[in-house]
C-alpha cells in the first residue's frame, strides 16, 4: 500500500494552474531506422528557424550592363574592316590610274608576242617618251572596233568598277599595238613585204613567224600629236594600216594612248618582258635626217 506522501511525491508539483514549459525535444537514435548504436549519446536539435530570404542575383543586371559594351566592340570591329576595304580600294584606284594597270589581250592581232588571255601590265604614263618598237594600249580613235555594250546587271557591275577606278575608263574600247612610226616619221611599205622608217627598211624580229611586214602598200608621214601602229601578226591586224579613210587618217592621237606595255604578268609561263621591240629601229634616223642615197661606184678609168 502506498502512503500519501509516496502520492504526493509523484505527483508534479502544483504550478498555480499554468501549464508546464515543454522540454526540448529530444532525439534518441532508436526513433530512427537508420539508428546507429544505442551507446552513442543522444543529440539535441537546436529551434527552427524560418528560410532567410536572400535578395536576387545581380547577374543579369551585370549582364544588362555588359550588352552596350559588347555591341560596342562589335560595331568597332565592322567599322574597321570597312575602313580596311575601303582603304585597299583607294589605294588600288591610285595605282592603276596613276602607276600601273593590268589589261587583257582580246585578238590575236600582237602574237606571237601576246597571246590571246594574256595579262599585260601597262605602264600609266603619258606619251611623250615612246619610243618606236614600244606596245602601246589606247583608246579607240574612230570606231577600229565593233564593241556590243552590256546591258543589265553586266552593265552596271561594270560601272561601278569603272567608277572605282578598278577598271578603266571605256572599257571594251581599248586596243593594243606597237608604234613603228612617232610624229614626222616617214614610213613606207611596198606591199612584197619591205617596210622602212625614215628611209631605213627593218629587220623585225617581233613579227609573227611566217608573215611579212606588211602585204599592204602605203606610204605616210606621221603628223605632229600622232603616231603610227601595227600589230605583229601583221596578216591579222586591223591596224593604222586599214583606217586610212578614217577620221585621223589611220593615225592615232597621243591623247588617246593610256600608256606603255610592261611584261606580261599571266599565265606564269609567259612571264616576259616587252621592251625589246625598240632594238629593231636602233638605225632608224631622225626625221629629216634620212640617210643620203647610195652613190653608184666610179668606173674604172673614170
Amino acid at each position: 500500500m502506498t502512503s500519501t506522501s509516496d502520492r504526493s511525491a509523484e505527483r508534479p508539483a502544483d504550478t498555480g494552474g499554468a501549464p508546464a514549459e515543454e522540454s526540448p525535444q529530444v532525439l534518441r537514435t532508436a526513433d530512427t531506422p537508420d539508428a546507429a548504436p544505442e551507446h552513442l549519446p543522444t543529440t539535441t536539435l537546436p529551434p527552427s528557424y524560418p528560410p532567410v530570404r536572400r535578395a536576387a542575383s545581380p547577374e543579369p543586371r551585370a549582364r544588362t550592363s555588359q550588352a552596350p559594351v559588347e555591341r560596342r566592340r562589335r560595331g568597332r570591329s565592322v567599322l574597321s574592316a570597312l575602313v580596311a576595304v575601303v582603304a585597299v580600294l583607294v589605294v588600288t584606284a591610285l595605282i592603276k590610274t596613276f602607276v600601273i594597270q593590268w589589261f587583257e589581250i582580246p585578238s590575236a592581232s600582237m602574237e606571237d608576242t601576246l597571246a590571246v588571255g594574256d595579262r599585260v601590265a601597262v605602264w600609266m604614263w603619258g606619251a611623250d617618251d615612246l619610243e618606236r618598237g614600244d606596245v602601246v594600249v589606247f583608246r579607240d580613235p574612230d570606231h577600229w572596233l565593233t564593241v556590243t555594250e552590256p546591258t543589265g546587271l553586266r552593265a552596271a557591275v561594270q560601272d561601278l568598277l569603272i567608277l572605282m577606278h578598278q577598271l578603266p575608263e571605256d572599257t571594251g574600247h581599248i586596243l593594243i599595238k606597237r608604234v613603228i612610226g612617232l610624229p614626222g616619221d616617214h614610213v613606207v611599205a611596198d606591199g612584197s613585204g619591205t617596210l622602212s622608217v625614215n628611209g631605213v627598211v627593218l629587220d623585225e624580229s617581233y613579227v609573227k613567224e611566217g608573215r611579212s611586214a606588211s602585204d599592204v602598200a602605203f606610204d605616210v608621214v606621221v603628223p605632229e600629236g600622232f603616231i603610227w601602229v601595227m600589230g605583229d601578226n601583221r596578216s591579222n591586224s586591223a591596224d593604222s594600216r586599214y583606217h586610212q579613210d578614217d577620221a585621223h587618217g589611220g593615225f592615232v592621237p597621243m591623247t588617246d594612248v593610256i600608256g606603255e606595255g610592261a611584261a606580261v604578268v599571266w599565265p606564269v609561263s609567259s612571264w616576259a618582258g616587252l621592251g625589246d621591240g625598240t632594238h629593231a629601229f636602233d638605225l632608224v634616223p631622225e626625221p629629216g635626217r634620212a640617210p643620203d642615197p647610195a652613190r653608184p661606184e666610179p668606173e674604172e678609168g673614170a
